[in-house]
C-alpha cells in the first residue's frame, strides 16, 4: 500500500516529571487535537462505576463550577470527548491551534485543581441509571454483558457487570479516591496532534512538567492463567422482538507473528459487507439485517467476536451456520477471485483510517498499548497484499477448527424454535 509508515511514530518529548508527550505535527491544520491518557480504566477500579465516574466529573474545578468551566471551553470552540474502556481513560480536546495557550491552561485546571460534587455525582448516577435501564431493555446489550462474563468468569475484571444496585453504592470519596490514585503523572501520556505551535509544547511543558503528582504506576494487567472453558449460554429476555446472538473466544495478542493472517481471516470471514457470514445469513437465509465479526485486542486478553440481532426463531440455526462458514473455511480454500476483493476493500478501509494526522495518532495507540511500531501496519500490509488462498486455510484450520467458542445468546424463550 502506498503510506508512509514513518508517520505512525511520533516525536516522543519526557516533561520534567516524567510525562510523555507524543507529537504529530500538521503544519498545514489549523486545528489541534491534545489527548490526556492515563492507565485508569475500569479493571483498575475498586467499585463498579468508579473509573467511569471519575472521567465524567472531570469537569469542575477549585474556581469554577462544571457549567462554567464547559462555557470557557465553548468560548473557544472547543470539543471535548471522554473515553473509558477496560484499560484506560482519556479526555481529548479539539480546538483551533490559535487558542492553544489558553486551552492548555483550562486543562491544567481540570486536571490539576478537580472537585467532585457530591451533587454533581448524584446528578451524573441518576441520569447513568436511566441509561441502565433503557440499556438492559436491549437484548444486544444483555448478550454482551454475559457473552464477557461467560469468557472470563464473573470475578475477572474484563467479566465484571455493573448492576443496578451499584448506582447505589458509589460515593463521592470512592471517585476522589480513584482520582488521587490514577490521574497522576506516574500512568499519563499526552497526545498532541495538528496544527499546533511550539508555543503549545511549551506551554504543556510547563503546565504538566511540574506540580503533578508522580504517583505510583499501575500494574499492567497480564493474561490469566486459567479462564472458564467454553460454553454455550442463552439469557430469558421475555417479550423481546428479536434474539441477540454472540460467538467467539480469547485468540492470540496483537504481538503474535501470526495476528495479521489472523485479522485478513476475521475480514473475509466477517468483517466487511461482502464476508462470508453476510452472503450466507444476511443474504441467502434472510436471518438478520447484518451480522459481523470483529477483533477486540485488550491489554490481558484479545478477544475475538461474532455478533448479530437475529429473528427471534432463528438463533439456533444462526450459530450452525456460523459454525457451518468455520468449517468450510477449514475444508476448502477461498477462490482467488474472493480474496482479491478482499485484499482490495480492506485496503481502502485501511487507507481510509490513516487519512489525517488525527486518525493517524488514533491508530498510533493501539501501537502504544501493545508496545510495538509502526513495523506492525508494514507487516500487516504486507501479509494483506501477499497472503495466498492456502494461508487463509491453514490459519482457519488453526483458529476455527478447535472447540473452544463461547456461544451467548438473549431472547424472548417462548418464541425460541426447538
Amino acid at each position: 500500500m502506498n503510506f508512509d509508515y514513518r508517520q505512525l511514530m511520533p516525536e516522543t518529548l519526557r516533561l520534567g516529571n516524567g510525562i510523555p508527550l507524543y507529537l504529530f505535527p500538521d503544519p498545514n491544520s489549523e486545528l489541534l487535537r491534545i489527548e490526556f491518557i492515563f492507565e485508569a480504566g475500569s479493571c483498575f477500579q475498586r467499585k463498579p462505576i468508579q473509573a467511569r465516574a471519575c472521567n465524567a466529573l472531570l469537569e469542575a474545578t477549585l474556581h469554577h463550577s462544571a457549567d462554567a468551566m464547559t462555557e470557557r471551553f465553548d468560548y473557544y470552540g472547543a470539543y471535548i470527548e471522554k473515553y473509558v474502556d477496560r484499560d484506560q481513560s482519556s479526555l481529548v480536546i479539539y480546538a483551533l491551534a490559535r487558542y492553544s495557550r489558553e486551552i492548555v491552561a483550562l486543562c491544567e485546571e481540570i486536571f490539576k485543581e478537580a472537585v467532585f460534587s457530591a451533587t454533581e455525582l448524584k446528578l451524573y448516577l441518576e441520569k447513568q441509571r436511566s441509561q441502565f435501564d433503557i440499556a438492559m431493555q436491549k437484548v444486544a446489550e444483555v448478550s454482551r454483558r454475559a457473552f464477557f462474563a461467560q469468557v472470563f468468569g464473573e470475578g475477572h475484571p474484563y467479566g465484571q457487570n455493573i448492576e443496578r444496585a451499584d448506582y447505589d453504592r458509589l460515593q463521592r470519596e470512592d471517585v476522589e479516591a480513584f482520582y488521587r490514585e490514577f490521574y497522576v503523572a506516574a500512568n499519563a501520556g499526552i497526545v498532541l496532534a495538528g496544527g499546533y505551535s511550539d508555543e503549545t509544547v511549551k506551554a504543556l511543558s510547563d503546565r504538566f512538567g511540574r506540580d503533578f503528582p508522580i504517583g505510583q504506576a499501575a500494574p499492567m494487567p497480564g493474561p490469566s492463567e486459567a479462564l472458564p472453558e467454553a460454553r454455550s449460554g442463552f439469557v430469558p429476555k421475555a417479550g423481546a422482538l428479536q434474539a441477540s446472538v454472540r460467538m467467539g473466544k480469547v485468540v492470540m495478542p496483537p504481538t503474535a507473528a501470526d495476528f495479521s493472517t489472523f485479522k485478513v481471516l476475521d475480514y473475509l470471514f466477517g468483517g466487511y459487507f461482502g464476508s462470508r457470514i453476510m452472503q450466507n445469513i444476511r443474504e441467502e437465509k434472510g436471518y438478520t439485517y447484518g451480522i459481523s465479526s470483529y477483533i477486540l485486542p485488550l491489554r490481558a486478553h484479545t478477544v475475538w467476536i461474532v455478533a448479530s440481532e437475529v429473528k427471534q426463531a432463528c438463533s439456533r440455526q444462526v450459530v450452525a451456520e456460523i459454525r457451518n462458514e468455520m468449517r468450510k473455511l477449514c475444508d476448502r480454500k477461498p477462490g482467488r477471485k474472493e480474496l482479491d476483493i478482499v485484499r482490495q476493500v480492506y485496503q481502502g478501509d485501511f487507507l481510509r483510517e490513516m487519512d489525517g494526522i488525527f486518525e493517524i495518532a488514533e491508530k498510533w495507540k493501539f501501537l502504544r498499548m501493545f508496545g510495538l511500531t509502526d513495523a506492525f501496519y508494514r507487516q500487516f500490509a504486507d501479509t494483506l497484499e501477499n497472503i495466498t488462498p492456502a494461508e487463509i486455510q491453514q490459519a482457519a484450520q488453526r483458529y476455527f477448527a478447535a472447540d473452544g467458542f463461547h456461544v451467548t445468546v438473549c431472547g424472548d424463550e417462548a418464541e425460541r424454535a426447538e
